[in-house]
This record gives structure tokens, C-alpha cells and sequence, in this order.
């Protein structure tokens, strides 16, 4: 879109002429060029406007003086020339040293021409690249423009808007109040290390300053596309989408939905299917400042009180509380009594930084209504609009957690996988036949005596075959449980534990015999 000062120095016409660079700093070839200019008069930089490549053979040079040549390097240095490219051959065989040393210094990129090139080749095609690119630009305008009045017109609010910014833009935005508060979009504070580029303009209600549209770029610049070139994009976002939000501000009123109100409708939207695609939710995640940086995933939450004291919208005050301490940008809501979360984490930080999460929330809750936390987790995903199929997953491990193991504070979907898989097949016939296959006579014998051999059996088989963990876990001698060993190895007849796939099946019927059993006590 931008044409640059490494364009033009690529173009076949200068490539012929053997350019060198004299003068001018690191990066001057990611300059944009908006104009190409020949001339031989002196006193030219007063006729430019910034922005220009000149091309001279320095005929306007001859016969001053050091000092004048200085000046003149100087000049066109000030009014922000792109770079001069100087022709040897025709007027100087070599470059006056005090043209090098002043463009050195005053920061003017200084190119050499060692081969007569016509001129008129190298601004034909740089002046046709130029136009070109402008069109370009246009067009890009016009199509932004057009799909952000098609988001305008959806009505889903400010903070959602900002976030079809980004999303049409590829840049991060973020709006700002007049007072400095971040409105929608990134918190510049959380945005990626790598943005090199911000860029921001006012936005104007009734002629006054409401507050500021900021744009930061959030990804390595392509290539040829330098620091100069974004930015000259950018201006030509905000310049389209700074008086949408300008619309937009006035249409919401004093007191927009703030980023909290959104994240929370956009969640509820998510689990009741009230959305219209996956771009849609894009939008607005990053509008709430839910935007996925490299190495995170977006991880679906499920909080449940252990104490029936307390009520959803307790530990909807307090997860709000916590999660932006230790979460940063989340969507929190409530929903048919759960209270859901969607963060993004790491990972390998995953288990961690939930079990933090945890912690907090459980003193939170203690010091106003008693009681801890039980904190599910779906399956990790990679963009935020997979959370739609994360969130029943995140909420069917809570229940099977409540089930199975009641004291547990965090789990995972992973740690639940099994009881997943055969939490639909619990009641068939065939699974029932293989759990009766399995522990029929443990079963049969448990419940004419009570002795608890299927409990012993599980029990031995979760402390790794350990005798002595088993009798601290059942809370009875060793004796006793070599007791219950020998009577389970009868009823089974003559069973064999190191055999893998005799304690795989076993274990199998275990995971579906307490599966089942919690169910029938729920």
C-alpha cells in the first residue's frame, strides 16, 4: 500500500545505475515516498512539502560554496525530504565530502548513482507504484468503512464495536475516556511485547474531545512494511473509524456498557447459542480485551460453592473480584446457578494458576459466607470461539467432580476423561453385564455381609497395589485387609493383579461401578 524509499531503490532504472549509500542511518529504506522529484535548483526545498525522493546531478551545486552546499543539504533535510539520490558522472565526478558529512548529520538519506540513468524511467514507474498504492488505499478505506457500518448497524454496543476495529483492521484497538480509562478493547498493559507502532486520535462528541481511539500494531511488521508505512495505514484507519465511534458514543449516552457488562453478555450469548458466527464473537472478545497471544489458550471455568449458604450471586461478586486480580481480561456471568468463566492462560501454568484461583476465591467466600470452591476446567482451546463447546465440558466435571470426588478443589476435564467416555454408556446392558462380569461375586457377597471388598478392591488398585497405603486409606489394620485380600482372590478365583489386562479390566469396572453408584445416590 505504501511505496518506500527500498522500493524505489529496487526499481530496474536505479538498479542499473549502481546505487550506493552514502549517508542517511539505519531502517531509511522503510521511508515512505510520496512523491519523486527532479530538479537542479538550488534553492529547492522551499517547493517541497516532505515526503519526496530528489533526483539531481548536483548542477545547481557547482560553483557555491561548502558552507551553501551544507545549507542546502540542511534545508531539504528540514522540510522532510525522503532521500536525495545523487547522480555522479554528468556535473561531479565524485561527491563533495561536506555533502556527505551534512546529510550524516542532519539525518538525510544520501544515495549515488555511479551510471547515468535517465530520469523520466525512474519517476514513471515510481510515480505509477505511488498512485497505485494510494488507490490501494482507497480501497482498503472503503471496504473498512463498510464493514464497520455493517457492525454499526448490528447494534451490539460500543465495546463491541471497538473490537470489529481490530478485527477489520488487524490492529489492536483500544478507546480511552477523556480521563484515561480504557472503555473497550486490549489494555495496552496486557498487548503484545512486540508492538512497536501506536498510533491514537481524538474522538469528538458535540464538537468536544469524549476521549481517544488508540491503535497499536501487535504482530512483526511484513516485509517492507517499516514503522513509517504502518503508521501511514493506521491514520487511514482511524481517519474511517474514528467518527463511527464518535456515532456510537453519542447513540449509547452518558454511561456506556462497560467492559465487565460485556464480557458478561457475551458469555451468556456463547452457552445459550445466542450469536450469529464465529467472527461475531471474535469482535467482541477482543472488545472486552480477550484478544489470544502467542503460547495461550482460551480455557472455559466452571465455580460451584461448597457451602449451600452461599448463593450464585456470591460467588459471581467474588469470582469478579479474583479473576481480574489473577486472570487479567475474562468473561464472568452466571448461568442456571454456575458461575462461568473464559480466560486465557498458558498451558503449563494451567493447574497453578487455578489452583490460585482456587484459594482466593475460597477466602474470599469464607470471610463473608463460609465455605470453599470447586473450580472445573474444560478442555483447552485455541481461539475464543471454541469456548462454546468448552463450557458444557467444563460444567459436566463439576457435576461428576461433586459425584466422585467431593473434596476435590480443582479438576480438569483430562482428569475426568474416563468417566466422560462411559458417563453415557452407564446404565447399557452391555457395560452392565461386563461390571457384573468383573465384580459379580464381590458385589453379590457385599451385599449379604456389608464386608466392603469392592471398596478394598478399588482401594488397593488406587494406593498402587500398596498394602499399607490401603489399610491408612480404608482406616483398618493390615491384618484385617490381608483378611479381605485373601477373600477377594477366592471370589474371583485365584486373581492375579501384575496380569495387565486382568487389573485394566478390573479398574474399567471399578471407574463404571462408582459411576454408577453415584449416580444412584444423587
Amino acid at each position: 500500500m505504501v511505496f518506500t524509499v527500498a522500493e524505489l531503490m529496487a526499481l530496474p532504472a536505479v538498479v542499473r545505475a549502481r546505487p550506493e549509500v552514502a549517508a542517511g542511518g539505519e531502517g531509511f529504506g522503510r521511508r515512505p515516498v510520496r512523491w519523486v522529484h527532479t530538479s537542479e535548483i538550488f534553492e529547492i526545498a522551499p517547493l517541497l512539502r516532505g515526503g519526496e525522493v530528489l533526483l539531481t546531478t548536483g548542477l545547481g551545486l557547482v560553483a557555491v560554496s561548502a558552507d551553501a552546499r551544507r545549507s542546502y543539504i540542511a534545508d531539504l533535510a528540514r522540510v522532510g525530504v525522503a532521500a536525495l539520490l545523487f547522480e555522479l558522472g554528468r556535473t561531479f565526478p565524485t561527491v563533495p565530502p561536506e555533502i556527505v558529512d551534512e546529510a550524516e548529520r542532519a539525518g538525510l538519506p544520501l544515495v549515488l548513482l555511479h551510471g547515468v540513468v535517465p530520469f523520466i524511467e525512474v519517476t514513471e514507474v515510481a510515480h505509477a507504484r505511488i498512485l497505485g498504492g494510494e488507490l490501494t488505499g482507497l480501497r482498503f478505506a472503503a471496504r473498512l468503512q463498510e464493514r464497520l457500518t455493517l457492525a454499526l448497524g448490528d447494534d451490539r454496543g460500543l465495546v463491541a464495536f471497538v473490537g470489529a476495529i481490530s478485527t477489520g483492521s488487524g490492529f489492536a484497538a483500544s478507546l480511552h475516556s477523556a480521563a484515561g480509562e480504557l472503555v473497550a478493547g486490549v489494555d495496552p498493559a496486557e498487548a503484545d511485547a512486540r508492538a512497536a507502532v501506536e498510533v491514537e486520535a481524538p474522538v469528538l462528541v458535540g464538537g468536544e474531545a469524549w476521549g481517544r481511539l488508540v491503535l497499536r500494531e501487535t504482530a512483526p511488521a511484513a516485509d517492507g512494511d517499516g514503522p513509517d508505512a504502518v503508521q501511514q495505514q493506521m491514520r487511514l484507519v482511524l481517519g474511517v473509524a474514528a467518527p463511527l465511534v464518535a456515532l456510537e458514543v453519542a447513540r449509547s449516552g452518558e454511561a456506556p456498557v462497560s467492559r465487565r457488562q460485556a464480557g458478561a453478555e457475551l458469555l451468556r450469548d456463547m452457552v445459550t447459542g445466542r450469536y450469529v458466527s464465529t467472527e461475531e464473537l471474535v469482535a467482541r472478545a477482543i472488545g472486552v480485551g480477550l484478544r489470544i497471544r502467542p503460547g495461550q489458550v482460551a480455557v472455559a471455568l466452571c465455580v460451584r460453592a461448597r457451602s449451600a449458604g452461599a448463593s450464585a450471586a456470591d460467588v459471581l461478586i467474588a469470582a469478579r473480584a479474583v479473576a481480574g486480580r489473577l486472570l487479567g481480561a475474562a468473561l464472568v456471568a452466571e448461568h442456571e446457578g454456575d458461575v462461568l468463566i473464559g480466560a486465557l492462560l498458558r498451558p503449563r501454568e494451567l493447574r497453578s494458576v487455578l489452583a490460585r484461583f482456587a484459594d482466593d476465591l475460597g477466602r474470599e467466600l469464607r470471610s463473608t459466607v463460609g465455605g470453599g470452591v470447586l473450580v472445573s476446567a474444560g478442555p483447552p482451546v485455541d481461539d475464543v470461539p471454541a469456548l462454546v463447546s468448552a463450557f458444557p465440558s467444563a460444567r459436566e466435571t463439576a457435576r461428576l467432580a461433586a459425584r466422585l470426588t467431593p473434596s476435590a478443589v480443582v479438576v480438569l476435564a483430562a482428569d475426568f476423561a474416563l468417566y466422560q467416555l462411559l458417563v453415557s454408556l452407564v446404565d447399557d446392558e452391555a457395560l452392565e453385564g461386563f461390571v457384573a462380569g468383573q465384580l459379580g461375586p464381590l458385589l453379590e457377597h457385599d451385599a449379604r455381609t456389608g464386608a466392603g471388598l469392592v471398596m478394598t478392591l478399588d482401594a488397593f488398585l488406587a494406593a498402587g497395589l500398596s498394602k499399607t497405603r490401603t489399610a491408612e486409606a480404608l482406616g483398618i489394620r493390615r491384618q484385617t485387609l490381608y483378611g479381605r485380600l485373601e477373600r477377594i482372590e477366592t471370589l474371583l478365583g485365584g486373581l492375579d493383579l501384575d496380569d495387565r489386562e486382568r487389573r485394566l479390566a478390573l479398574d474399567l469396572a471399578l471407574v463404571s461401578w462408582r459411576l454408577r453408584l453415584s449416580a444412584t445416590r444423587a
